[in-house]
């Protein structure tokens, strides 16, 4: 019996070239693979990352919507809506709201001064109106011809812990020239005044003399509140809300203009009287009627026109003293103080002196003046 025999296929070694070339492309795709394993790790980190320096810049800047906002450019815009308020004993900074034919300031700003001045981003000035007033809450509207940029609304409500804010004011009044400063700094909380049912927007900004009444803004350049008063480190401003809810106050109840200080006008009753107002037609700049009040023996031939050149800069007259005098008939002693804007700057100066008077046709006329400049001291004030 025989046996057919089985065919054996003779094995074939593999080629080390092509083993070697499977391994390399196999070291190859891992390491891509671990290379896109690390750049998707890293890059999922450096986005929760990013996530949580843009969430704390969001809350820092008082949410998404802000982002978009340049900065830079907002403050430009308000700084178009800042004046200065100019008065006999004070001085501060205002804003345009409204129809921009209405500046805010602060009571205090204004309390002594029934004529405040408002001088303009473009150094020029006029003489306000004082229409609102709120004595306890410490705010002012005041109604001028000049039209100026308005200011935006914000809801002071809205502002996030630690967000960022801005207040914009001249500080130190009349001693410091130029724009208005910007401070920066961010809201440290909110309080509330119960007594005053006033709310108070507390930040880290130190406020300078002057400063009050000018605006604080976010990044946007909304109006969050006023500058008021504060400490070294510590600011407050009176929130919009609570402007908002005062104004409506103050348009409703108009006796709050009595606590406004008043001027007088009386050429009639006594030469003293007619000095005065001679010296409050100044203030509120009204140099035409001042000029009727002098007599024809002082103008010397002299027109309005000539004569008002003078009064050009003048920002307020103040009457420190204004009395007959005891032993001389028909004169008048004085002392006075003014203020002028001259190249940027408003310049004080202080005046002594006498008028002498006379009655004509049952009025009294300004006839000669003896009055100087001087330098004051302390006790000049007060005797």
């Amino acid at each position: 019996m025989m046996y057919g025999r089985q065919s054996i296929k003779p094995h074939k070694e593999t080629d080390p070239k092509i083993n070697s070339k499977k391994q390399t492309s196999l070291v190859a795709v891992l390491v891509v693979f671990f290379v896109l394993l690390l750049t998707l790790v890293y890059t999922t980190n450096r986005i929760e990352v990013l996530e949580k320096k843009l969430s704390r810049i969001e809350i820092k800047l008082g949410g998404e919507a802000k982002l978009s906002c340049n900065e830079k450019e907002s403050i430009e815009k308000v700084m178009n809506s800042v004046v200065r308020v100019v008065g006999g004993e004070g001085e501060g900074s205002g804003f345009a709201v409204e129809n921009g034919k209405m500046i805010l300031t602060n009571f205090h700003v204004i309390e002594f001064e029934p004529s405040p001045k408002v001088i303009f981003p473009d150094n020029t000035f006029e003489t306000a109106e004082i229409i609102l007033a709120d004595k306890d809450t410490d705010l002012a509207v005041l109604k001028i011809e000049t039209q100026i940029p308005p200011t935006n609304w914000g809801d002071s409500e809205n502002l996030s812990p630690a967000e960022d804010l801005i207040a914009i004011g001249f500080p130190l009044g009349g001693e410091l020239s130029g724009e208005a400063s910007v401070i920066k700094g961010s809201l440290s909380g909110k309080r509330h005044l119960k007594e005053e049912d006033i709310n108070y927007l507390q930040t880290n900004i130190t406020f300078a003399g002057g400063e009050s009444g000018g605006p604080m803004i976010d990044i946007c350049g909304d109006v969050m509140g006023i500058n008021t008063s504060g400490l070294t480190g510590m600011g407050f401003a009176i929130s919009t809300n609570t402007i908002r809810d005062k104004w409506i106050g103050m348009e409703n109840d108009k006796s709050s203009l009595d606590a406004i200080k008043k001027i007088s006008f009386n050429d009639t009753e006594s030469g003293e009287f007619a000095v005065a107002t001679f010296y409050n037609y100044l203030k509120v700049r009204r140099l035409d009627k001042a000029f009727e009040l002098l007599s024809d023996n002082f103008k010397r031939g002299y027109g309005f026109d000539h004569w008002k050149r003078g009064y050009e800069s003048l920002l307020d007259t103040t009457i420190i003293k204004a009395e007959d005098d005891e032993q001389i008939e028909n004169r008048v002693n004085i002392k006075l103080s003014t203020k002028d804007f001259v190249d940027e700057e408003i310049v004080t100066k202080y005046f002594e002196g006498f008028w002498e008077v006379r009655n004509i046709d049952g009025r009294w006329k300004l006839w000669e003046a003896e009055i100087k400049e001087i330098e004051p001291d302390y006790f000049w004030f007060y005797e």
